[in-house]
């Protein structure tokens, strides 16, 4: 059995919450930390946030609160640390756990800085702890079995791919931290990042990118478009919070290959489905659970053996950000910018 203590108990802190308590049998939460002491009285699981859990009654009596994280490490009792805190938090907590002698899984985006992003790498390399970051996509069914069936080679090669997320502004998190570039690197850092990381996994690295972007009157980003330089596809990303609030959130995928096109939208039943040229229809049939269940799972299991088992490195992650930082800078400067 894996002991997990939870950092930061906001939306994110919840649904990993939700994912431990109810669907891991080798996994127990057995510690919690927020300098919100309100935070830490959880009667359900209902995140609040964009992506909606199980709002079932929860009994958290059996399990430690602490407003203190060194107090909590001091403490110990369990494996891992789940840091679920804002962005510009992560760098300090991660290494802390870590020197600490306790295994690491961070939610995206690794760091702000390749700064903070390069120190939690050194420090997963002196202190040998397991240590990954939340890249939900790649461990989401719907993209990677997609990504499976393209790497396959059936219906040729990609020739054209692009990646969307939309969504209303996120208001619902603790003193509006998401919404305050300095804390979260904004929309592009914050919620664009999953496809900047996918499409890094997916493709490798692009040669340069182009971007434009909406920024806000405190010069951040709420939205953000790329066009990312292959020598054999066009790929394009865009992605951002400046929907109207009666919006949502949704998620989506096009990829035109040679001899088919698949597409790829959580607004639509199936999510998704693959067009074959001169062939009918059909759905991608995908295993149940969501990207969410399948990293910590994976990370669990990895902490439970002992070994890494297939997770987002903080070198992955690592690339990832300088990636998004260089869109980011891209937008900024009305320029292309080369990788």
């Amino acid at each position: 059995m894996v002991k997990i203590a939870i950092a930061g108990m906001g939306f994110m802190g919840k649904m990993h919450l939700s994912v431990y308590s109810s669907k891991l049998p080798n996994a127990e939460v057995v510690a919690l930390f927020d300098v919100r002491k309100e935070a830490l009285d959880i009667r359900n699981l209902d995140t609040g946030g964009n992506i909606k859990t199980d709002a079932r009654p929860l009994n958290l009596s059996d399990i430690r609160k602490y407003t203190d994280f060194d107090t909590m490490l001091k403490e110990g009792g369990f494996d891992l640390v789940d840091i679920c805190l804002p962005t510009y938090l992560h760098a300090d907590i991660s290494v802390r756990a870590m020197e600490a002698g306790y295994h690491v899984f961070c939610e995206k985006p690794l760091a702000l800085t390749v700064e903070e992003g390069e120190r939690i790498v050194n420090a997963v390399n002196k202190t040998k702890r397991l240590f990954s970051v939340g890249h939900c996509l790649r461990y989401w069914p719907a993209y990677i079995n997609t990504k499976k069936l393209i790497d396959s080679g059936r219906f040729g090669k990609v020739r054209y791919a692009e990646f969307a997320r939309f969504s209303e502004a996120p208001v619902w998190t603790a003193g509006g931290w998401v919404m305050d570039g300095k804390k979260s690197g904004n929309a592009a850092l914050d919620l664009h990042i999953h496809d900047v990381d996918f499409i890094s996994f997916f493709f490798g690295r692009p040669e340069g990118v182009f971007s434009r972007g909406v920024f806000e009157k405190d010069g951040s980003i709420s939205h953000i478009a790329t066009s990312y330089s292959y020598e054999d596809k066009v790929v394009q990303s865009t992605g951002g919070w400046i929907c109207s609030d009666s919006f949502g959130f949704n998620m989506r995928a096009l990829f035109v290959l040679e001899l088919a096109t698949i597409e790829l939208d959580f607004s639509k039943k199936p999510v998704v489905t693959v067009y074959p040229q001169g062939g009918e229809r059909y759905p991608l049939e995908l295993p149940e659970g969501d990207g969410y269940y399948y990293e910590l799972k994976s990370f669990v299991d990895s902490v439970e053996k002992g070994e890494p088992l297939n997770p987002v490195s903080a070198e992955d992650a690592l690339e990832s950000l300088r990636l998004c930082l260089r869109e980011i800078e891209s937008a900024g400067s009305g320029r292309y910018v080369s990788i």
